[in-house]
């Protein structure tokens, strides 16, 4: 079969560079795009007389370039044309293909069009558009929460210094209770200068509880007692009351995008009869909830494309790297991390869930709990968890596969089961 013309696309911010290549590789254009529609009609039209020239359409080649690249393959896939999203990991393999130190947008085009003939490409895993959403949707929750997780952070430091002791009033200097007071409230001066009363109101309108309440009476009496010790020793600074009350605007504010957000991932969910399944398949996994299960089947995204779980843990990133050279083999191994850093967080607190009790209850995978109590006797608390996590992932590919709920067995009844033709794949 004759080769295919094809196209290297370079992206970057504000332009892209596009190198056309003919079926025996010599250059047939290039093309200088911006991002706009004048610029991609011109790719386009220079796609078309290629296609004319060889009597076929171009396959295109370009790299996952942040978010810059979706634009581009969105247009030129509702055109008609092929179009790979690459990992950058993938074309940087050839960076050294010439012998001259040649770097350029246009010799990076040419090159992702020359990485095309090698037939060793592997799109990444673009999911389709209910999934994408649910994916961005999650993704920007988790920056958030990391934000949020700075900014608690912040608040904690200012109050060890204009308010000691002030954290050990509530269970958290972020909920809600904590928040209402600090804005009103943000310095020992201020609380044993209120009136107990509003201060008591205050804190039953964000505890939503009544001002009479057990509650509100010994947290009113427990902020008094915090201020009264704190008045002597704090760090009386103006600066200290004004980012106080800032930062805990700011924390309020992040609280209700997270709370937002999640509504929406939860309602997207539900709308498409089969992820809403997936989803209920997932959270037959011990440790893994509503939230979690969605964030995993978004991560994952079209998973046809996994034929074998081992390719689904290295999507985690959860493979172990190799490094060997001649009589050399390294020992001292770690997981690749080259798979989706978010879906890898989320699997890092479903393996927590799953294996150690929380408030005295059992954990909630006890095969997997007395697996992770054996394994720490020998290996690092770190390393056991990364074979839970790869564990976890090996059920999930199993569940997705079989369209199975996920059944908890120990090793034993497993190989019981496995003597049998016609059993369950799901545990």
């Amino acid at each position: 079969m004759p080769e295919k013309p094809v196209a290297g696309i370079d992206v970057s911010k504000d332009f892209s560079d596009m190198c056309i290549i003919t079926p025996d590789n010599k250059v047939f254009q290039t093309v200088h795009i911006f991002h706009d529609a004048t610029s991609l009609r011109r790719s386009l039209a220079a796609l078309e007389a290629a296609a004319r020239e060889f009597r076929e359409k171009p396959v295109i080649v370009m790299e996952s370039t942040a978010h810059y690249h979706r634009v581009i393959a969105q247009f030129l896939q509702s055109a008609g044309y092929e179009v790979m999203v690459i990992n950058p990991m993938q074309s940087g393999a050839l960076k050294n293909i010439n012998i001259r130190k040649v770097k350029s947008d246009k010799s990076d085009a040419h090159r992702l069009a020359l990485l095309y003939r090698l037939k060793t490409l592997h799109t990444t895993n673009q999911p389709n558009e209910l999934l994408s959403n649910i994916r961005d949707y999650c993704r920007q929750r988790a920056d958030i929460m990391n934000s949020h997780t700075a900014y608690v952070n912040r608040l904690t430091s200012l109050l060890d210094q204009a308010f000691p002791g002030y954290a050990r009033v509530f269970s958290r200097v972020a909920c809600k209770s904590s928040l209402g007071i600090l804005k009103t409230y943000p310095s020992p001066a201020a609380i044993l200068a209120s009136d107990p009363e509003q201060l008591a109101e205050t804190i039953s309108k964000y505890a939503r509880r009544g001002v009479t309440t057990d509650y509100v009476i010994k947290k009113v009496a427990a902020l008094r007692r915090a201020a009264e010790n704190a008045e002597e020793i704090n760090l009386k600074r103006e600066a200290y009351s004004v980012l106080i009350v800032t930062v805990a605007e700011l924390l309020e504010g992040l609280q209700r995008h997270i709370e937002t957000l999640k509504k929406r991932i939860i309602e997207l969910a539900t709308e498409d009869p089969s992820v809403k399944f997936e989803v209920s398949l997932l959270q037959t996994i011990p440790g893994i909830g509503l939230y979690s299960a969605v964030l995993l089947r978004a991560e994952i995204g079209d998973f046809s494309l996994f034929q074998k779980p081992k390719q689904l843990v290295a999507f985690f990133g959860m493979d172990p790297s190799t490094r060997q050279s001649g009589k050399f083999v390294g020992t001292k191994t770690k997981i690749s991390k080259r798979g989706s850093p978010y879906a890898r967080a989320i699997l890092d607190i479903c393996a927590q869930s799953a294996v150690h009790p929380v408030k005295g209850k059992e954990p909630a995978n006890p095969v997997l709990a007395n697996y992770y109590a054996e394994k720490v006797k020998t290996k690092e608390p770190k390393v056991v968890k990364c074979i839970i996590m790869r564990k976890l992932v090996n059920i999930i590919f199993a569940v997705l596969r079989d369209k199975k709920p996920f059944e908890l067995r120990t090793p034993e009844e497993h190989i019981e089961l496995l003597k049998h033709p016609n059993i369950s794949r799901a545990a």
